[in-house]
């Protein structure tokens, strides 16, 4: 069997993101990201910051399944650390 055919399979899934009326959600977590027009999206946990549909993606994805080993690949995608990126979407859902 091929090994990455193998981890795929290991690997839990991630939880769903989907888009419903310019707003990103999952029901895995309580963050949002927002549609504000010129084709940028701003995520609640990652405030100031205008991110484009892949961007706020990543963030979504990093605040479903923050214990991924994507995470750091998601997180660099929007120019922060994997530790980083974690303890904003932690920090945010705690508050």
């Amino acid at each position: 069997m091929n090994i990455a055919i193998w981890r795929r399979a290991a690997a839990p899934v991630i939880p769903s993101v989907e888009v419903v009326d310019g707003h990103m959600v999952s029901a895995a977590t309580s963050h949002h990201a927002d549609y504000v027009g010129d084709a940028r999206w701003v995520v609640d946990y990652l405030p100031g910051r205008q991110l484009d549909h892949e961007q706020a993606q990543d963030a979504m994805r990093i605040a479903v399944a923050p214990d991924r080993i994507e995470v750091a690949q998601w997180a660099y995608r929007l120019g922060l650390t994997a530790a980083e990126a974690r303890a904003f979407a932690l920090f945010e859902a705690v508050q």
